[in-house]
């Protein structure tokens, strides 16, 4: 599905893919780790999910429906769920990609302990062919190679419910419930954002894409520097400072809502719906954001999808300071 910025049947098409994602200090135990990883898992497999998870429940098993998988006999429209962990950090532990089971499902929690570098619980139905297709939801916590300092809790989901006017409205809601407390509920927070414009392979925001920047390159700069701008961008303390504060951002006109976090933080919502983020707003936003911003002119025409649409301003940020 395409994205396009033109304003008709009442705002913009989103692209194929809404990401939700936190970043935050890596906890310095395996339980607390586990612990944060777990209720990320369980909030969004049960906020996000929508139609898609009306038959899931933490006590299905999926084993059948793996044989019937392997035997090209699944058939359209049911659900399939998986658990995935990549990147183990213990010399036992091996990578896997596993139905979910509750057996399955209580191993994998034990083995967020060891601090995994990739693990994931995938939604997806099953297509007209047979195999795993759209609409799917994709929750992972990751920790990179690069920087194990730092966790990303996120959370992707096709974006089908916002092509219906009359789904879209639910959908956002839960979107906005499920972010709006999860930003509240974390200590420390780095960064965070909703954005429909995120590269899925790498993790990079458009603006780290089209500036040819890596993760390596943007967190360890957090605390003043933020990864990009998007439809809800949550700052932390050291780029609110650097802002002039919570009433500077509210003044600035840029955004419908400016929520003062704890610790000095800030959660930025540019509109009060997704789909009113059109180029106009996104340009109010950089403008506001510019002085926190990465340097260097983005380069457009090299997205990750050539159908998508990046929801960028395609000019250097140390310009607008």
């Amino acid at each position: 599905m395409a994205g396009h910025d033109g304003e008709a049947q009442g705002g913009i098409t989103l692209n194929s893919t809404l990401r939700a994602e936190i970043n935050l200090p890596c906890p310095a135990s395996g339980a607390a780790y586990r612990e944060l990883a777990e209720a990320w898992f369980s909030a969004a497999l049960d906020e996000l999910a929508g139609p898609l998870g009306a038959r899931f429940t933490p006590a299905a098993d999926f084993t059948h429906r793996a044989a019937a998988l392997s035997r090209g006999e699944a058939a359209p429209g049911e659900l399939w769920a998986t658990l995935v962990l990549l990147e183990p950090t213990e010399r036992r532990q091996k990578p896997y990609e596993v139905p979910w089971t509750p057996k399955n499902w209580t191993a994998f929690l034990r083995d967020l302990a060891a601090m995994p570098g990739h693990a994931s619980v995938g939604l997806r139905a099953i297509g007209r062919d047979g195999d795993p297709d759209e609409p799917w939801l994709d929750v992972s916590v990751v920790r990179e190679h690069e920087t194990p300092e730092r966790v990303s809790l996120v959370a992707s989901r096709t974006t089908e419910e916002f092509t219906d006017p009359g789904a879209r409205h639910g959908a956002q809601r839960r979107w906005t419930e499920f972010f709006r407390t999860q930003v509240r509920r974390h200590e420390g927070l780095l960064y965070g954002n909703i954005t429909d414009d995120g590269e899925s392979v790498t993790g990079r925001t458009a603006l780290e894409t089209d500036l040819g920047l890596l993760l390596e390159d943007t967190f360890p700069h957090l605390d003043t520097v933020l990864r990009g701008y998007a439809w809800w961008t949550v700052c932390p303390p050291g780029v609110v400072a650097a802002l002039g504060g919570i009433d500077a951002l509210r003044g600035s006109g840029a955004f419908h809502e400016v929520e003062p976090l704890p610790g000095g933080g800030a959660s930025l919502r540019a509109t009060e719906n997704i789909w009113a983020y059109g180029p106009e707003r996104v340009r109010e936003v950089f403008l506001a954001l510019a002085p926190v911003l990465p340097e260097g002119q983005p380069v457009q025409g090299i997205p990750w999808m050539p159908s998508e649409t990046s929801r960028l301003v395609y000019e250097d940020a140390a310009d607008h300071r």
